[in-house]
């Protein structure tokens, strides 16, 4: 069950507050104390109406004994600090410490100034007595005000809450183990986690208990079915910059929706302050309107996102427009303040502006990676948007186990082989030149790769066939290479205007390919490269549209040779690049594009 709690209504006196051994022992820091009181005096001088703390989790495990599974460190504070101001207070305060004898005892002469040092919880908990006592002597010396110590009890009971978890449960196995999931992570109470806290108070819906119910239930149901399409990482990842797995994406909703009433969202829980005073301002008039003012909010965004996702055209421009670090809260301005017709161009503007005014003869891999980097990720994008019938999944270029890197269509001229490696590079690229050996002509050639294949296997220091091998690769290479020294390329121009040097890393052959499969792959020529690009596929590895059409030559008007990387690939590779580009510059609304 959860609600809301004035400190008033935790009753020490009549309920005792049990401290597990299985929870580590009370240390809070100076600084963490001295925030708390901070606080609460800024409460008390500034004249708000409420401040909230963070969850305390707790467990009825006999009657009026209530197990603390999360938030002692607060709780125990608070109770501190009520000891300090015993002066106003009659109640006998009962905490305990299952690890620690003598602990009534000890909060007795605590409550009288006596400090104990015997262990490390009492250590640290006379500690924080000191710290607030001389907060209070401080405060005292600037005669700022004279009935501080009062003013801030009754802040303390009357304005500051705390979220209240009480969890049914009575099994102490499990207790533990709701504690571990708590502190692991797994079950972290997050901002979103306190923002339901207050929608589904009873408080909102006065004393119409028919109309509590009905309403807590659907928000309720609404607010699972909302976290529970959030999960899906298709979506997820579609929407956010870059991989984010919050365990309440929900939470992602709403601090959209507080950055969009231009609050100044720092940190996660900013956002539950913003709706807080809210609450406690619509139970103080009366008015009963907090969730109808708040949740139309949060199922607009939802819709807006869901609109986003299943349409064709958004989902991959507003996809593209994110991954580039478009701010996703202006482009729910935009789209709220356009006509479909509008946004659609407006999404277009924006791609052109950052996608579309790159020179492609001059993209190089040396000098402008990032560049290159951009327009192959435009270019794989709008390859699917084009298509109608695929969805360029966004997830893969957000997932943390992949790094993205930009391939070598045709090898660097140098190969760079590890020496483990020598004998699985020669037998793939033997299979291409029996393939190739129609009129035996790579008759010898095969012979030498077989020869050396051979010893390479039977051999254990294979660091002595280095010279060999690199002397072998180089001629393979080399016969691969689709150039004017090779047979069937004489008078072949192409309409690029490539440098003497470097004419490797031109954007003309390049390709974008996770670094696990590149690495792979990435000095093979390209009739292997073209072979695994193949098989990847065939396993279920996702290989870019773009990518594994370039390798399928689906760009080239005319392929001569599958197993070469020639220049008039290069020239129809570059070509379909700029008819994208020139789409995207020209683009005229049609009935289709929606």
């Amino acid at each position: 069950m959860i609600s809301t709690k004035k400190i008033k209504e935790i009753n020490f006196s009549d309920q005792i507050y049990f401290i597990p051994s299985y929870q580590r022992g009370y240390r809070w820091e100076n600084k963490q104390v001295i925030e708390l009181l901070e606080d609460i005096y800024e409460v008390y001088s500034t004249q708000q109406d409420s401040y909230c703390l963070q969850p305390i989790v707790v467990s009825e495990i006999e009657p009026n004994k209530f197990e603390i599974i999360d938030g002692q460190q607060r709780l125990t504070t608070i109770y501190i600090l009520l000891t300090r101001l015993k002066r106003y207070v009659d109640e006998k305060f009962q905490l305990d410490f299952q690890v620690r004898t003598n602990c009534i005892l000890f909060f007795k002469n605590l409550d009288e100034g006596t400090l104990d040092y015997s262990n490390p919880d009492f250590a640290h908990i006379s500690n924080a007595y000191s710290i607030i006592n001389k907060w209070f002597e401080d405060k005292k010396k600037l005669r700022i005000d004279s009935n501080i110590e009062l003013n801030m009890f009754q802040t303390l009971l009357e304005k500051v809450e705390v979220i209240w978890y009480d969890v049914e449960e009575n099994n102490r196995e499990e207790l533990i183990k709701i504690f571990t999931r708590l502190n692991s992570g797994k079950i972290p109470l997050t901002n979103a986690e306190l923002i339901k806290a207050l929608f589904l108070s009873k408080a909102n819906f006065g004393n119409k208990k028919l109309d509590t119910y009905t309403s807590q239930l659907d928000i309720s149901n609404k607010w699972n079915q909302i976290e529970y399409t959030l999960q899906d990482d298709d979506l997820w990842n579609f929407i956010i910059p870059y991989q984010n797995n919050l365990a309440t994406r929900i939470d992602f909703i709403f601090k959209l929706i507080v950055q969009n009433k231009e609050h100044p969202v720092i940190e996660e829980d900013d956002v539950f302050r913003y709706y807080y005073p809210l609450y406690v301002k619509s139970l103080q008039n009366k008015q009963f309107d907090f969730v109808p003012s708040n949740w139309d909010d949060v199922e607009l965004y939802f819709t807006i996102i869901q609109d986003w996702y299943s349409n064709h055209s958004y989902y991959h421009l507003i996809g593209l427009l994110i991954w580039d670090g478009e701010d996703i809260l202006s482009l729910i301005k935009k789209y709220q303040e356009s006509t479909k017709t509008d946004f659609l161009v407006e999404l277009f503007k924006s791609i052109k502006d950052r996608f579309c005014g790159f020179n492609l003869e001059t993209l190089s891999y040396n000098s402008n990676y990032r560049d290159v980097e951009k327009t192959l990720v435009f270019f794989n994008v709008m390859e699917a948007y084009r298509s109608k019938n695929i969805r360029f999944p966004f997830k893969q270029l957000k997932l943390k186990e992949i790094k993205w890197s930009l391939e070598h269509i045709h090898p660097q001229n140098a190969p760079e082989i590890k020496q483990q490696e020598y004998r699985q590079w020669l037998e793939d690229h033997l299979i291409i030149f029996k393939h190739l050996n129609v009129s035996n002509e790579y008759d010898d050639l095969i012979v030498e790769i077989e020869n050396i294949i051979d010893k390479i296997r039977a051999t254990k220091n294979i660091k002595e066939y280095k010279i060999q091998f690199d002397e072998l690769s180089a001629t393979i290479l080399s016969l691969l290479t689709y150039n004017e020294n090779n047979k069937g390329s004489v008078g072949e121009k192409s309409k690029i205007s490539f440098e003497k040097l470097g004419e490797e890393h031109h954007l003309s052959n390049m390709a974008l390919l996770d670094t696990r499969r590149n690495s792979s792959i990435g000095n093979s020529a390209f009739s292997v490269k073209r072979k695994a690009i193949i098989d990847f596929e065939l396993n279920g590895i996702f290989v870019p549209i773009a990518t594994r059409n370039s390798f399928l030559k689906y760009y080239s008007d005319y392929p001569k040779h599958l197993d070469y990387w020639t220049l008039e690939d290069r020239d129809d590779y570059v070509s379909k690049i700029q008819e994208q580009m020139n789409y995207v510059k020209n683009f005229k609304m049609n009935r289709n594009e929606y």
